[in-house]
């Protein structure tokens, strides 16, 4: 039996001292960016990973009801 699945991995990571709850690093390299930052400068830093798992088809895409914001820069 084949199972139909898809995967979606997001990885961010920040600088409490420098940019707070604000993302500084995205992608695949955010977690050892986090973990260098901290060894440079002593500052607290965080990393978020999610993987998300789906089994099956959803059909075609709901629109979102409201826009996502963006921070600024």
């Amino acid at each position: 039996m084949t199972r139909q699945t898809s995967t979606h991995h997001e990885v961010r990571g920040g600088c409490h001292v420098c940019k707070g709850a604000r993302p500084m690093w995205t992608g695949k390299n955010a977690l050892a960016l986090a973990a260098r930052h901290y060894d440079a400068t002593g500052h607290q830093t965080w990393a978020e990973q999610l993987l998300s798992i789906t089994y099956g088809d959803a059909g075609p895409a709901q629109p979102d009801m409201f826009a996502e914001e963006r921070p600024c820069a």
